[in-house]
């Protein structure tokens, strides 16, 4: 009897295990049949990466390159910029000069800028491509209205009145702090870019 149990026991077991192999096998098979599949499927090999700044395409860029947050050096915020409530609002300066002013600041970003930037670029071991470079002065250009009018009105709240006989002086005063404004803000931003090859 025991004889007899014992090899019905093992008539189970070695009907169990030759089920659990036919059942291994169709999942080889399987598994088999899906390796074919992804090897004949076409690949993409990335063999290196290389990255080529000059040729990249900004779309979109965040934030804003503050020019003139301290026209007279340091110590000013932008919160002595506000218009004192006390003093009187004094009418815009005339159109004629802010419009002189205007083109001779463009006229400063169209050449001299774009000089002032590559040495900066060379002063602080950087190199930035032309669209960069186009971005950093097309993003300073879009804040020099409100720099002029900045000093006009400054001007115009120390008692100047437009179109008298010292226009000149005063175009070429304003002209020559917004350009300041300008050469320190591009200063201060390449300052902290970080330096070519991950060194800050």
């Amino acid at each position: 009897m025991f004889l007899y149990d014992y090899f019905a026991k093992l008539r189970r077991y070695l009907s169990w295990q030759t089920k659990k192999i036919q059942s291994l096998e169709q999942r080889l098979l399987l598994l088999e049949k899906q390796l074919i599949e992804l090897q004949q499927q076409p690949r993409t090999t990335i063999e290196r990466i290389e990255y080529k700044f000059d040729q990249l395409k900004v779309e979109t860029l965040e934030g804003t390159l503050n020019i003139g947050i301290t026209p007279n050096g340091v110590g000013n915020t932008i919160e002595d910029f506000a218009v004192q409530p006390e003093k009187t609002i004094v009418p815009k300066p005339e159109p004629v000069l802010f419009r002189t002013i205007q083109e001779k600041v463009h006229a400063y970003l169209e050449k001299e800028a774009k000089e002032t930037l590559k040495r900066l670029e060379e002063q602080y071991a950087l190199r930035l491509d032309d669209t960069y470079r186009h971005f950093i002065l097309q993003d300073i250009a879009r804040q020099v209205d409100e720099r002029i009018h900045f000093y006009l009105q400054q001007k115009m709240n120390n008692g100047y009145v437009p179109a008298s006989d010292n226009d000149k002086s005063v175009e070429n005063e304003i002209f020559q702090k917004v350009k300041m404004d300008i050469e320190q803000s591009l200063d201060l931003f390449l300052k902290h870019l970080p330096k070519q090859g991950g060194e800050q």
